[in-house]
């Protein structure tokens, strides 16, 4: 069985650091005992509690999350802060805790690349702003109408709703950027883009699309980017083929 350290370093080098880009806070969250044989490990896309409590209710060793479980710097270390009642609980039970956020983002095959490949879409190239190349664009067979085309990213992406605002053109070149994406709205025009899907916008932006020619789809923060938790799950089992994986659905934002 590889050790915590092992499949960290395993990890650190399928999604290298240099990716990751300059506002980000992820990584190795916590590891108390590195050289920990690593038995079960948790995928998820958020360290909820319900995600922790679940780890430590069935003896996993690691949790490998998407989003950091630390992404602000932690002032105290007590009950009172939400993350730091989280890391105290994992270090009582010896849980690692890793994450791999923005460079899981940007690298090839990896969130947006997947998102890519589940809407259909050919030709996929990077784009983003300011050298931070973690959206994809690419284009769809077959032009679809802006609502029929809302309506398959929602059933593609078993999305809860999607947000949609025209404009005007039908759907052909797309760019995608799971999770928060709204400051990529332009980045995604400039690079051809017709139509922009992302988990979260704005109202404001979304308003604008007729400024911007751009027809927006906004499907959910979850829903764009927790099927990377599969795409996790799989790089851990490739390599350590005797360790058990699980996946925890870490969604908390409910629609009626």
């Amino acid at each position: 069985m590889p050790t915590v350290d092992e499949l960290y370093r395993f990890l650190n080098e399928k999604f290298p650091e240099e990716l990751r880009c300059d506002w980000d806070n992820d990584g190795l969250m916590l590891a108390c005992e590195p050289e920990r044989e690593v038995y079960r490990v948790l995928c998820t896309l958020d360290v909820t509690d319900e995600c922790v409590d679940y780890a430590i209710k069935n003896s996993f060793d690691v949790i490998v999350s998407h989003h950091p479980m630390i992404f602000k710097p932690l002032k105290a270390l007590n009950y009172l802060d939400p993350v730091a009642r989280k890391a105290i609980k994992l270090v009582k039970s010896g849980i690692s805790v890793m994450s791999f956020h923005t460079r899981l983002d940007a690298v090839a095959g990896g969130v947006n690349d997947l998102f890519a490949k589940l809407l259909g879409l050919t030709n996929v190239t990077p784009f983003g702003t300011d050298g931070e190349l973690v959206g994809r664009i690419g284009e769809l067979s077959e032009p679809m109408e802006v609502t029929e085309f809302a309506s398959f990213v929602k059933k593609t992406l078993n999305a809860e709703r999607v947000l949609y605002s025209l404009g005007g053109s039908d759907v052909k070149r797309v760019a995608v950027c799971g999770g928060d994406g709204k400051d990529f709205v332009e980045a995604a025009k400039r690079a051809g883009a017709d139509s922009y899907v992302t988990g979260q916008l704005s109202y404001n932006i979304m308003e604008e699309s007729d400024y911007y020619g751009l027809n927006m789809f906004e499907a959910g923060h979850f829903h764009t980017e927790d099927f990377v938790s599969v795409f996790l799950t799989r790089v851990i089992l490739n390599k350590f083929t005797q360790v058990q994986t699980d996946y925890f659905n870490a969604n908390r934002v409910m629609a009626v």
